[in-house]
């Protein structure tokens, strides 16, 4: 079932929601970049350390790639909302439901759409 067309409050909730979540993000993004860099540069004594050292520095570089694939889907919803076609199935073109948009505020699809995408992915 389609949603309909968000209204301008509804479209600057969604932005402030957005911010807040990009605010979020880039604090992670910073915080996981000072950990790898930190990480990076210590020397260890013992191999165990020096092990769990590269372990976390790995995840954090994991993390950062994650993060920074999250902060690039909140930045195109924002241009979404610049465009006025935030909130539109980039797929079917309806009207993403805002319950989704409440849960994924930076979500391209519909539910259905993003389903079958995932599906196709697997």
């Amino acid at each position: 079932m389609p949603g309909k067309k968000l209204s301008d409050k509804d479209l600057e909730l969604f932005r402030e929601s957005l911010l807040l979540l990009r605010g979020v993000l880039t604090g992670d993004v910073e915080y996981l970049e000072q950990e790898a860099l930190d990480g990076a540069g210590a020397g260890s004594e013992n191999r165990e350390d020096a092990g769990a050292e590269a372990y976390f520095q790995e995840l954090n570089l994991e993390l950062l790639q994650r993060d920074g694939e999250a902060l690039r889907e909140v930045d195109d919803a924002l241009e979404r909302i610049e465009q006025r076609t935030y909130g539109q199935c980039e797929t079917c073109d309806s009207w993403i439901r805002k319950e989704r948009l409440r849960a994924v505020p930076h979500a391209r699809n519909c539910i259905d759409c993003q389903r079958r995408v995932e599906a196709e992915g697997s």
